[in-house]
């Protein structure tokens, strides 16, 4: 990350079609550094359900407060998030 300049790298988090945990693309456990998982849409399948696809934000030691705010942005931008289809809004 130093190399390159990065405060961060973001990537698909998980697989929709799949329920193997071993299709998660997760660096964060793997390396103990610090990342915020937001929703980023659903993929479609070819019989017309839904899965839930993420987005990961993986940031530097101690970068918490950035990656919220790269996280926060994210969401506002894209209203990505969406209520499950079988639970109403909380309220």
């Amino acid at each position: 990350m130093n190399e390159q300049k990065l405060d961060a790298i973001i990537y698909p988090s998980a697989n929709a079609y799949t329920v193997v945990s071993t299709a998660n693309m997760r660096f964060s456990p793997n390396t103990g550094l610090p990342a915020v998982t937001v929703p980023m849409g659903q993929a479609l399948t070819s019989g017309g359900t839904a899965g839930g696809v993420n987005l990961e934000f993986l940031g530097r030691d101690f970068s918490e407060g950035p990656l919220l705010g790269f996280a926060y942005g994210f969401e506002q931008a894209t209203h990505a998030r969406t209520t499950p289809a079988l639970y109403g809004p909380l309220g």
